[in-house]
């Protein structure tokens, strides 16, 4: 078993994201059976402490959710859309692409904003909100707009701020995926207009997976109550309503609680949001002047960027498998490209608990790497 040390292979990859001997050490608190008063007071704290995390009004109520980011990302769709409404959803990536699928795969129906061009332009340019603008205008029946925040097919960041404005005009629901996102970029979700954000315990708040929740606002909250039941596992209101009580429609994943318990008590001990962030962004810049140094080309340009995922294309005579099994063997996981970028790209991204002196060393692993993978 790896302990925090040297010889813990660095996870550089999108996602699960590496955790701290804290949170995993949480696991071995105990088995707890769901229905025990134990388990409402950790629900309870769990649902208090994310929208406080993430700085978000008392107005909100958090919904926790056993399951990926993508259980998070359906229940939000799902609940968002009244009987015989429409949805807007603005996608310029693989996750975007995944939030059409859902609508249309509950008989919702569904428009699509998306940036002009092939893939590669489509997934490398952030969502126009004059696009969204002229898109509600003619869909009058949309009832909710779906966006993701940062699309870590590409690492590319939406101007999510600008879209709810516009959203916010044309009274409908702004459903936000903010998965990879979530505490760790500079844009404050809290003042972006959002009526229901979908996150996940993993990643930016450095939790283990398995776990994901969606924040609701007051608007969001009635219209929960309102939309259909769509499924039966994933449905908003079966969730909250039992929530409330202090109790939940199905089994959750208790140890993944504990451990998120632990991850949101480090992140708040930490400095909370604005650490995080600063931490995040610290990681990028020194990663980032390695690639540089490397010759390696980022795809995203730079006003676009996140501060955790970097997509790189791979150099001539270089490809994905030979890299990333070089790497493995210098102590890094990092992951492929999506998509049609998948032959030309690889990701390296900084999520999750990293030791800083191994993302210093990574520029000198990655050039042997890439030397040693070339055919």
């Amino acid at each position: 078993m790896y302990s925090d040390g040297e010889d813990r292979p660095v996870l550089l990859n999108p996602g699960p994201a590496g955790t701290s001997d804290r949170v995993k050490n949480a696991l071995l608190r105990g088995d707890l059976c769901h229905r025990e008063p134990e388990f409402t007071e950790l629900l309870n704290r769990l649902r208090t402490a994310l929208p406080r995390a993430l700085e978000f009004p008392e107005t909100y109520e958090s919904v926790l959710v056993t399951g990926s980011g993508t259980a998070a990302m359906e229940m939000a769709v799902t609940g968002s859309v009244r009987s015989g409404q429409e949805i807007l959803v603005l996608s310029n990536g693989v996750y975007g692409e995944r939030l059409l699928a859902i609508a249309r795969a509950h008989g919702i129906t569904a428009h699509e904003v998306a940036p002009d061009g092939d893939q590669l332009e489509r997934w490398t340019t952030p969502i126009d909100p004059a696009r969204v603008d002229s898109a509600l205008a003619t869909y009058p029946e949309v009832d909710a707009v779906v966006c993701v925040h940062h699309e870590t097919t590409t690492g590319l960041l939406n101007p999510i701020r600008e879209i709810g404005e516009i959203v916010a005009r044309h009274r409908a629901l702004f459903v936000i995926d903010a998965i990879s996102s979530t505490g760790n970029e500079e844009l404050n979700l809290a003042d972006a207009g959002i009526d229901i954000l979908c996150g996940t315990a993993n990643k930016g708040l450095h939790g283990l997976p398995g776990i994901s929740f969606l924040l609701c606002g007051p608007a969001a909250l009635t219209r929960i109550a309102e939309a259909p039941a769509r499924g039966l596992y994933n449905n908003a209101a079966t969730h909250l309503a039992g929530q409330r009580r202090g109790d939940v429609p199905f089994t959750p994943a208790i140890q993944i609680c504990y451990a998120l318990d632990e991850a949101l008590a480090e992140y708040t001990e930490r400095g909370g949001r604005s650490a995080r962030v600063a931490l995040y962004r610290d990681r990028a810049a020194l990663v980032r002047a390695g690639f540089d140094r490397l010759g390696l080309k980022i795809l995203v340009d730079p006003p676009h960027r996140a501060n955790s995922v970097s997509t790189l294309r791979l150099p001539d005579r270089v490809t994905y498998p030979r890299l990333h099994d070089e790497l493995a063997k210098r102590g890094y996981i990092i992951y492929a490209g999506q998509g049609g970028l998948a032959a030309g790209h690889f990701r390296i991204c900084t999520f999750g608990e990293i030791p800083f002196d191994r993302l210093e060393a990574l520029e000198s692993a990655l050039g042997a790497a890439l030397l040693a993978a070339r055919d």
